[in-house]
């Protein structure tokens, strides 16, 4: 089968399987270290304590990511990705180190506010090599697949170690199993390019800036809405599944890593579903159906279900999501400019964590309405009214996305060049 054959030219490539597995050590220490940060949060002041520290941590990283993803242009995506897992190893280290002395605070806060800034880096540098490593634009596709199933094996086991580790030694335990993981994905980016693959482009080649890149195609705008709203959503969830395992299922501390974990479980089975986007030219109508879906689900989580109801929600939920990424991320990767693809990436990361930071409030503000569900169904609704309007844009873009070439060769140099062919 022909998706089959182009996923195994990926597997098979060293430079291909060296990125994804630094991105598997990413994930599993982000998405546990999140959890494990709220508990410790949660632990020391309720609901209200859990969204101020995680919009600690967000606001910061909305800030600078867009001023960081500079150097994955003028750099190298290579070197910023290198040097961003060192950066993340080191601040989740500190952290560890800092809760499991019983340190004050205020302390831990700032150590876990300095990793989630290091985060920033990572999908941006990894978004602008990709097109360098492999070229053709299936390809392309292909190696965004494999980053989701990475993504959603990260979102499922992450949150599964944390609630273990939490349960036998408590957040800092947690935090260090993920310090390790980063420091392995440091250790693996070393390798991920060959010498010139990914170097930084000459300077006539910076123009134009991201800036006038949206204001000339305002349908980009919209699809890294859709992209960025997806985040306080996610936000939502991070507090209040918390909230939700604790006081309405009665699961404890660890079941937020649980639900969490189940959520991570759709959505690695929604990207192995998406295997079926490769070949693809047109992705638009799976990312608006999946976007819808992932509403869906969100409004049947707030009915107040049972705990089963509530992990295959969450799981459905999971599947939706990561087949809205896996599709927008390659429309975006196909139609941004290569002279500026790390800082357009830059922007939805701010965004991303903007959203993360507006999701986390939205919980309680307004847990005195109803709750969490009320949340849940509030994150519906907002997710679906992007969507809607979305589906005429991303047609536009694909439609400006120049039919792919057969030829290897043009193909790298389209991606090294500014456009993905």
């Amino acid at each position: 089968m022909r998706r089959g054959a182009v996923l195994r030219r990926e597997l098979e490539d060293v430079g291909v399987r060296r990125l994804e597995l630094a991105f598997t050590g990413f994930n599993v220490a982000e998405y546990g270290v999140w959890v494990s940060v709220l508990v410790y949060g949660f632990e020391r002041g309720g609901a209200t304590a859990a969204a101020i520290i995680a919009v600690a941590q967000l606001l910061p990283a909305a800030a600078l990511a867009p001023v960081l993803a500079r150097s994955i242009d003028h750099r190298g995506a290579a070197e910023a990705l290198r040097c961003g897992y060192r950066l993340q190893a080191g601040a989740l280290a500190a952290t560890a180190l800092l809760m499991l002395s019983a340190a004050p605070e205020l302390l831990v806060y700032a150590a876990a506010v300095s990793a989630a800034v290091a985060v920033t880096t990572t999908r941006p540098a990894q978004a602008a090599l990709v097109p360098a490593l492999v070229g053709a634009s299936e390809r392309i596709t292909a190696v965004n697949v494999l980053s989701g199933w990475v993504e959603n094996a990260g979102v499922l086991a992450g949150p599964a170690l944390a609630g273990l580790l939490i349960a036998l030694d408590g957040p800092g335990a947690a935090v260090a199993a993920c310090a390790v993981c980063t420091l392995f994905s440091a250790v693996l980016a070393v390798g991920i390019a060959p010498a010139g693959m990914s170097c930084p482009l000459p300077v006539e080649l910076e123009e134009p800036s991201p800036r006038l890149v949206m204001q000339e195609r305002g349908d980009l705008k919209l699809l890294i809405s859709l992209l960025g709203i997806q985040y306080l959503v996610i936000g939502v969830l991070d507090v209040g599944l918390v909230v939700l395992a604790i006081r309405v299922l009665g699961l404890g501390a660890p079941g937020a890593g649980f639900l969490t974990a189940a959520f991570g479980a759709g959505g690695l089975v929604g990207s192995l579903v998406a295997v079926l986007l490769i070949g693809r030219r047109r992705l638009a109508r799976p990312a608006i159906a999946s976007a819808l879906g992932w509403a869906l689900m969100l409004a049947l989580l707030g009915t107040r279900p049972t705990q089963l109801d509530a992990f295959l929600l969450l799981a459905a939920a999971g599947g939706a999501r990561s087949l809205l990424d896996v599709s927008g991320r390659t429309i975006l990767v196909r139609v941004a400019p290569a002279a500026v693809r790390g800082r357009v990436f830059g922007l939805l990361e701010g965004m991303a964590m903007l959203g993360l930071a507006a999701g986390s409030l939205l919980v309680p503000m307004l847990d005195a309405f109803g709750g969490p569900s009320v949340a849940l169904m509030a994150a519906a609704l907002i997710l679906a009214a992007i969507a809607l309007p979305a589906v005429g844009a991303l047609q536009r873009l694909e439609d400006s996305v120049p039919v792919p070439r057969a030829s290897p060769s043009s193909a790298v140099t389209a991606g090294l060049s500014g456009g993905v062919s």
